[in-house]
């Protein structure tokens, strides 16, 4: 069994169906900012102080199922967990320096740097909310009885900005079906996007049915445009769904005219403020900067802190992959960043100062010549190279069980050399390190393709065997077991 490098989609079942819904019919001239409040510019840790209210004698919660959440500087999509399951009490610590949705399988919770949040959780109240919602019609509009349960079942205190009740939304959400995949397989993509700019109309203007603070309000209404730009690019999979169509000529012709560009562009507001970045979390950082690239709106207020946040991550991730950065490069972007590069260049340090295994550079020279230098340095020994990350649970497994031969096989001759990509969350890849002995190399995750891995497909564990004289001679894709990896290694002299 192996792990594909995948993206994990944040809009999960919960998020779909009890978030976001309604706003306005788009105005002529929308909003330039919205009510939405700023967040402090800052690096700070974010906490969720969270307790069972309805426990039982004998009850042992822990922590609501959460997913992990990739947008953060730091990278590892998880935060720090404290839990005490006879108190039915957990605490979760994200270390962030912007906003970062924190999704529960049962909500969601807006964080912002330097945040203390009180979560109280009442599950007995939280399954007749879904119980009731269950029973209601998926485009329904959201009622006081909805409201009363939310509140008996979830209770939020200390957030800067806490999301507004659920409202249900009237949308394509996980699936199409049949009759409407076959009703729209041949349309244009300028006859989608008007599908999609139309749905979205009918939908905002439920916004002046229901009573809503300015802030919730403007909400929901980015809410909305997340979902006309996710709608957009559902093009191609409304084509495929069901089989409706299959001929490749086809649906490359239809590839062919998907874009973002978009008439609609100045009609929406998203981009006009950039707190338009958190009320759009769980996907923004899709289809939101690609639809500000598209539509030429890179200068507007998120679009140029996108390109700040992007100058960070480049720097972020030349840190880890422990290339040099100048001060000057530091120094040139804005001081949240600065806090947490520099945190993280700190951490590096310490952590590698009593470690069984070595951090390497990467050689100088182009990607593809970077394995060759690397085997090129072993001439004379067998070489094993483990391709793996901290988040693969077989490429763990592999590592650990490798432990008990590899006394044996470096006895042998065998160098073992380990390569991860800037997926790999920094603190957890240098616990790896000091664990296993070997010559541990980390790359910049867009530059793992351009290595040239023989046999490579995204898929890890990988393994490649050379010969003392450098020659590749195995390819091992998964990991096989001790015994198969050994029976490989008792082929070579």
């Amino acid at each position: 069994m192996m792990y594909r490098n995948m993206k994990k989609n944040l809009s999960k079942t919960s998020l779909i169906v009890i978030v976001l819904a309604l706003a306005a019919c788009a105005p002529s001239t929308p909003p330039s900012s919205s009510s939405l409040p700023k967040w402090e510019r800052k690096s700070a840790p974010a906490v969720i102080l969270g307790r069972y209210v309805d426990r039982e004698p004998g009850d042992k919660e822990k922590c609501p199922a959460f997913w992990g959440n990739e947008e953060s500087l730091k990278g590892g999509g998880f935060p720090e967990i404290i839990t005490d399951s006879v108190a039915g009490t957990f605490t979760l610590v994200w270390d962030i320096c912007y906003p970062l949705l924190h999704q529960f399988d049962v909500c969601s919770i807006l964080l912002f740097p330097g945040d203390t949040v009180r979560f109280d959780f009442n599950k007995k109240a939280f399954a007749e909310y879904q119980a009731y919602t269950r029973e209601t019609p998926y485009d329904s509009v959201t009622t006081p009885k909805l409201q009363e349960l939310w509140k008996k079942a979830i209770h939020i205190e200390g957030a800067s900005f806490e999301k507004p009740l659920p409202i249900r939304k009237k949308s394509i959400e996980l699936g199409v079906s049949r009759d409407f995949a076959k009703a729209h397989a041949h349309d244009t993509f300028d006859e989608w996007r008007e599908i999609c700019w139309n749905e979205f109309q009918d939908v905002v203007k439920q916004l002046d049915t229901l009573n809503l603070s300015p802030q919730d309000r403007d909400y929901y209404r980015m809410g909305i445009e997340q979902d006309y730009l996710n709608k957009l690019r559902m093009f191609m999979f409304v084509k495929k769904s069901w089989g409706c169509i299959t001929d490749k000529d086809s649906l490359a012709m239809f590839e062919k005219q998907f874009t973002f560009k978009d008439p609609h562009a100045p009609e929406l507001t998203y981009y006009r403020d950039v707190t338009g970045f958190y009320a759009c979390l769980s996907n923004l950082f899709n289809e939101g900067q690609e639809y500000i690239e598209a539509n030429d709106l890179g200068d507007s207020p998120l679009g140029r802190w996108y390109k700040e946040l992007e100058e960070a991550k480049a720097v972020m991730t030349r840190v880890k992959a422990r290339l040099s950065v100048t001060q000057s490069e530091l120094n040139s972007l804005s001081p949240e960043f600065q806090t947490q590069i520099r945190e993280m260049q700190a951490q590096l340090e310490q952590e590698l100062s009593d470690s069984k295994g070595v951090c390497r550079d990467l050689p100088e020279g182009k990607p593809w010549e970077w394995l060759p230098k690397i085997v090129a340095e072993h001439k004379g020994h067998i070489v094993f190279v483990d391709f793996w990350a901290t988040w693969c649970g077989p490429c763990r497994t592999g590592m650990k069980a490798m432990e008990s031969v590899k006394d044996e096989l470096t006895a042998r001759g065998v160098d073992f050399i380990y390569i991860t990509d800037t997926s790999s969350k920094a603190d957890e890849w240098l616990t790896y390190v000091s664990q296993h002995a070997g010559d541990h190399y980390i790359v910049p995750k867009d530059k793992m393709n351009e290595m040239q891995i023989p046999d490579y497909d995204n898929a890890i564990p990988h393994y490649l065997i050379y010969n003392r004289e450098g020659k590749l001679v195995k390819t091992i894709v998964g990991w096989p077991g001790v015994e198969e990896m050994m029976k490989e290694f008792e082929k070579l002299k």
